[in-house]
């Protein structure tokens, strides 16, 4: 069959076409599912307080490539945890900090037969969820673009990007239903490797924090961006010593981007030009946290860093002095705004 051939599209069959939950309306799952729905998929979000009084308006959605769209109520339901009961594909985005609390939730109204997928940061949340939700299919997944929160019931897209799942019969479906909208999704066998490829990337998360600046104004600064490659080093040589080889969610190798990111910032833009595909809003994640006055998810990346090479007899101190600085910044509610020289120049001191 050529590889141009149209092919048939499951979610085409009413028999077949799943109806999704969103566990965790933060701005991933606002935005993944909202997509979804705008593909005309059946979409379920668990929300609570502004966030569900805000959905019963209707929900926003934008793109850095300028695409807009309002989605009415009535394209998707919201509500409390019971509306995923008759869900078959459940999309878990919750923080990372969260997972054991909302899994104990889902478990008493999952159905016997969903699959759950994590699209969560970090590394260790599917072991999690696999713990609290034994007999169900539990999944893998990684969102490599920045989303950032507009209001309650508005997201941004502020990069380009594909959702990455493992492979199983539900991947196939909601790939087959983004196949009909603007959302990329994309099955990977090779999944575990991508997440620990796109653990590479979070280490950024912190720095954002730190930094107090957007990501595309961060990323022209070379201290920011050597201390990015100091600690992607680090994660990179505590790979290698557990025997794993991460994989990237795009050709790029992983073992290149800290070489990368060493360029002279001129170079930098050059060669890095299509992962600056970005617009001036885009922030991590973990800003949005610190905004919110939520907990940090720095223990899951940087701290996942240091406890995988500590497990093999190396020491991380340039992960380490990043987890207590974000700390120290979530315990004041506010970013040190760090210069990117002043920072690297504490990370080349704890590291000798």
């Amino acid at each position: 069959m050529r590889a141009d051939t149209p092919q048939p599209d499951p979610s085409s069959n009413p028999s077949r076409r799943p109806t999704i939950g969103i566990m965790g309306a933060g701005a991933i799952g606002l935005y993944v599912g909202g997509m979804l729905a705008a593909s005309g998929a059946q979409v379920a979000f668990v929300a609570r307080g502004a966030t569900l009084a805000s959905l019963s308006r209707g929900l926003t959605l934008t793109r850095y490539d300028g695409f807009h769209t309002t989605l009415k109520p009535e394209r998707y339901r919201a509500g409390g945890v019971e509306l995923l009961a008759s869900c078959n594909i459940i999309l878990f985005c919750t923080k990372s900090g969260d997972t054991e609390a909302a899994a104990g939730e889902l478990a008493g109204v999952i159905g016997p037969t969903a699959t759950v997928i994590s699209l969560q940061n970090g590394v260790g949340n599917v072991d999690v969820l696999k713990a609290c939700l034994s007999g169900h299919q539990i999944i893998a997944g990684s969102v490599p673009f920045n989303v950032v929160r507009l209001s309650p019931n508005a997201v941004h897209c502020a990069m380009e990007g594909t959702v990455l799942l493992g492979s199983s019969a539900a991947t196939e479906l909601l790939v087959a239903i983004a196949r009909g909208g603007r959302l990329k999704m994309a099955a990977r066998a090779d999944i575990e490797a991508v997440q620990w490829g796109k653990l590479l990337l979070n280490l950024n998360n912190g720095l954002n924090i730190l930094s107090g600046v957007p990501l595309f104004q961060q990323f022209r600064d070379p201290g920011y961006r050597q201390v990015l490659a100091m600690a992607m080093g680090e994660l990179l040589a505590a790979l290698d010593a557990a025997g794993i080889k991460p994989v990237g969610a795009t050709r790029t190798n992983p073992r290149l981007i800290p070489r990368v990111l060493r360029l002279p910032t001129p170079v930098f833009q050059v060669v890095a030009r299509q992962q600056l595909k970005m617009d001036d809003t885009a922030r991590s994640s973990s800003w949005d946290d610190l905004m919110a006055g939520k907990s940090a998810e720095t223990g899951f990346l940087n701290g996942a860093v240091c406890r995988l090479a500590e497990s093999h007899g190396r020491t991380t101190p340039v992960n380490a002095l990043i987890c207590d600085l974000v700390d120290a910044a979530f315990a004041a509610g506010t970013s040190p705004e760090l210069p990117g020289s002043v920072l690297l120049a504490k990370a080349r001191r704890v590291s000798g």
